[in-house]
């Protein structure tokens, strides 16, 4: 089974989008023993690269660990469930972090306390950020144990078979980005009933607007990589809603879709058809908790990150630096700005903006972005592309047989590109990337398993979509035409871009 972290050599690799540096210093610090040992973890992954776009892991340092995360549910030993209350509960703590960060005066702060509050978040995230990678060993244990589950109870040729696996892994709780996105359609409802002008609203609208946003814009910042959800990019997107009403569907079906009744729904009409049994019942109630603890995590990076932002804008300003750039420096730098020392110039700024990479030994960041220094690690990290015009992955969301051009998009900076009618093709989605998605007739993603964001919200948007395609962001070009058979998971090249 292909999963986010495939064999390459010796090395076991990921697609990674392009996070900021001051995060990738964060996450490249979190897998030490002392973080190991706070989450029952034995095998430290404290040695990685990063390089293009991907994570290089040693196999002979990956596979002990996947093989010690899988152990734990096969074994029933408790783990998992103690993993997930763990989870959760720093979730949680980081997540209303993000609000009390928001709220404060940072100009009325010294660096001496700044430098305080950052080495503390600085912390937490790191706790949360060890265990990270058990999600992906995870996904494809699930999978396949509830695949061979199922195969007890129907015949692997039986047309349901993939929608029951999807419905068996949705998670157990109505995630933040699942909430924003029925609201949304709720509150379109509302607008379109009243024949609202979109472009001039009533007050009583924009403050509900405004409500909306006081709780969701953090979604659209991702970690860093964007801006938060603005007055409007809501109009945006409810125009976008209107089109689709225009263009036949009901709002009705679009709330209901997004809605958590759909979802109770179909897993109700799962469960009455195929009566699992006891064990059965169990793998899919782990399933369930483990997909919402998944997204969960990646909302309460998200928020903290939000409510952080006002402080490092804060220190960019003291530091008299473009505050665009802030979350491109390292967290020594950041904290070497707290003590008077000079950020990055602009020439040093710039060489990181066109490339840089990352080399991690025992937990420690080597920072690279000289091209020489650069082009010789390319010797060593490297993934081979087979160029095909048939790409395999696996069904997400279910659909039938759909064309449309490629939008090739490795990080959100690049979104905006996809049009209604296209195709989005990105190495994995974030919450940032849901107007994309909103707008796509399709998604293809290099990696996710069924508890990824990409398989999560195309479900909840009703929008056709493989996952696992390993290197679908490198075999398909912009504007290519593609073809989705939306039933078994291929992708076909039916034109190259010209």
């Amino acid at each position: 089974m292909a999963g986010a972290v495939m064999y390459s050599g010796k090395w076991r690799i990921k697609p990674s989008g392009k996070l900021p540096i001051f995060l990738r210093f964060m996450i490249n610090s979190s897998f030490n023993p002392e973080n190991a040992a706070k989450a029952q973890i034995r095998t430290v992954l404290a040695n990685r690269a990063y390089l293009h776009h991907m994570i290089y892991w040693p196999a002979e340092e990956y596979n002990p660990f996947e093989a010690e995360i899988t152990g734990h549910p096969k074994k029933n030993d408790g783990w998992f469930e103690r993993y997930c209350v763990r989870e959760l509960k720093k979730s949680e703590k980081l997540y209303n972090r993000g609000f009390e960060l928001k709220k404060t005066d940072w100009q009325s702060k010294t660096n001496r306390h700044m430098a305080g509050v950052l080495k503390d978040l600085l912390e937490q995230y790191r706790e949360l950020a060890c265990p990270w990678y058990a999600q992906y060993p995870l996904d494809e244990y699930f999978e396949k144990a509830i695949e061979e589950k199922l195969l007890d109870c129907i015949k692997g040729d039986n047309p349901n078979f993939r929608h029951y696996v999807l419905v068996f892994t949705d998670p157990k709780e109505m995630t933040d980005v699942a909430e924003e996105r029925w609201k949304l359609t709720l509150l379109a409802k509302e607008l379109f009933k009243a024949k609202a002008d979109l472009n001039s609203l009533p007050s009583k609208f924009k403050q509900k607007i405004q409500k909306h946003l006081d709780k969701f814009a953090y979604i659209n910042r991702g970690l860093a990589t964007s801006k938060p959800y603005s007055y409007k990019d809501i109009i945006d997107r409810l125009k976008e809603i209107k089109r689709q009403i225009s263009a036949g569907q009901s709002i009705d079906d679009l709330i209901y879709f997004a809605s958590e009744k759909k979802v109770g729904d179909d897993y109700k009409d799962a469960i009455e058809k195929i009566r699992p049994k006891k064990d059965f019942q169990k793998i899919i109630g782990q399933a369930k908790l483990h997909s919402y603890v998944r997204n969960r995590r990646v909302e309460a990076f998200f928020n903290a990150d939000y409510g952080a932002s006002f402080m490092y804008a804060e220190i960019a300003r003291r530091a008299k630096f473009n505050p665009d750039w802030i979350m491109e420096v390292s967290t020594p730098e950041m904290f070497g700005a707290l003590r008077g020392k000079p950020l990055p110039n602009s020439a040093e700024m710039q060489r990181r903006f066109k490339d840089y990479a990352m080399v991690v030994r025992n937990a420690e960041t080597k920072l690279i972005t000289d091209p020489a220094e650069i082009k010789k690690l390319e010797k060593k990290y490297f993934v081979k592309v087979e160029q095909i015009e048939e790409i395999h992955g696996r069904m997400a969301c279910l659909g039938g047989m759909i064309r449309g051009r490629a939008r090739v998009c490795l990080d959100k900076h690049e979104i905006g590109k996809v049009k209604r009618g296209d195709i989005l093709v990105a190495q994995f989605t974030t919450p940032d990337f849901v107007p994309a998605m909103e707008k796509a007739v399709a998604i293809v993603a290099d990696q996710g398993g069924l508890s990824s964001h990409a398989a999560i919200v195309s479900r909840e948007l009703g929008v056709p979509c493989v996952i696992a395609t390993q290197n679908g962001t490198r075999i398909i070009h912009d504007d290519d035409l593609l073809e989705v058979d939306a039933q078994k998971g291929i992708v076909r090249i039916l034109e190259r871009a010209k």
